[in-house]
């Protein structure tokens, strides 16, 4: 056995006991362009995600979530599944519109009522049940007796407010500030009329914008695939090409699409899941972009140790068969 050939053999020997699986070996390793490609595609459609308004329930305004768990509390569910549940059903997502617009009106006025908009001592509460008839705040005075009632209509017709007078002629109507605008020269409703102090188009903007985050959001919450599979499509057109100019084998392409395609779907997972997390959207970004270039990383540790244990096998094969030709002579020499 020449010199040359035994240091050959036991460099591959002391590589062998320096194996490829400590967690700062991921950090050593080249990043491949494949992974920065992958990477990006996953990051570019976490991007549109987040322009195209995909937040989470918590970033919808509390005032809104607080309307719609009081307007409905039989619904057990969260406002964004509740708006994604009648999305498909105009009618009733209109009816559910109308009544966390009604809800909040309530709310915003008896808070108006309650910062020094009452005689001292008194408060103005709002009716235990949400289809309370009659009335929607009581006023009560400082021995806790009401004073007087109130029906609030959040609307800008008129019918509604003449309609909500004749059933209760004896309950003032509080209305939004436009309507009240409009009717304010009409003295035979003006005694019986409050003004809301609150345009109609604010509360119609906040529920609307909240409609629509809701909508955006609950779309969020299901597993993104997009990234993912613009990843194995991509992925699967490069290989096929190089496939075509012997390149690679079929065998190769197809392991290179499943495993870009699983780090992808892993990827992608994990910025999901840290957008479910926190309720920030931002977060999912980095963290999709690193699980990907932490897989590629990993992924490619695990074939260089394949690789190495495949060139260690067949060094030692080698060295065996060398070893035998090395001893016959020896044997048949001592033989003789």
């Amino acid at each position: 056995m020449t010199p040359e050939i035994r240091e050959r053999w036991e460099r591959e020997i002391r590589k062998q006991k320096e194996p490829f699986n400590k967690p700062a070996d991921l950090f050593r390793r080249a990043v491949s362009s494949e992974d920065f490609v992958d990477s990006a595609i996953l990051g570019g459609v976490s991007v549109a995600d987040i322009l195209a308004g995909k937040i989470a329930e918590a970033q919808i305004p509390h005032d809104v979530i607080n309307a719609f768990h009081a307007q409905f509390p039989q619904h057990g569910s969260s406002f964004v599944d509740a708006v994604n549940h009648l999305a498909h059903d105009p009618d009733r997502l209109m009816g559910l519109v109308s009544g966390v617009k009604g809800k909040l009106f309530e709310i915003d006025y008896a808070a108006w009522l309650n910062h020094g908009h009452l005689p001292a001592g008194f408060t103005a509460e709002l009716a235990e049940h949400a289809n309370n008839p009659g009335w929607d705040i009581a006023v009560r005075d400082g021995h806790g007796h009401i004073d007087h009632l109130l029906q609030l209509k959040a609307t800008d017709h008129l019918d509604y407010v003449r309609e909500a007078l004749a059933a209760h002629p004896d309950i003032d109507v509080v209305i939004p500030h436009e309507l009240y605008d409009k009717i304010v020269d009409q003295h035979d409703l003006v005694a019986h009329i409050i003004d809301g102090h609150e345009p109609l188009q604010h509360i119609n903007g906040q529920v609307a914008d909240a409609v629509g985050h809701a909508e955006a959001a609950g779309a969020a919450e299901h597993v993104p695939i997009m990234g993912p599979l613009i990843v194995i499509c991509l992925a699967a057109a490069l290989n096929f090409q190089s496939y075509r100019k012997g390149r690679i084998t079929p065998a190769e392409a197809l392991r290179n699409v499943g495993e870009r395609g699983a780090l992808a779907g892993f990827a992608a997972g994990a910025g999901w899941a840290a957008v479910l997390i926190a309720h920030e959207p931002f977060v999912g970004l980095p963290v999709s972009v690193v699980s990907r270039l932490l897989g590629g990383q990993f992924l490619h540790n695990r074939h260089r140790r394949e690789l190495l244990e495949g060139l260690i096998g067949n060094a030692k094969q080698s060295r065996g068969a060398l070893e035998l030709q090395v001893q016959r002579p020896l044997l048949e020499a001592s033989i003789r």
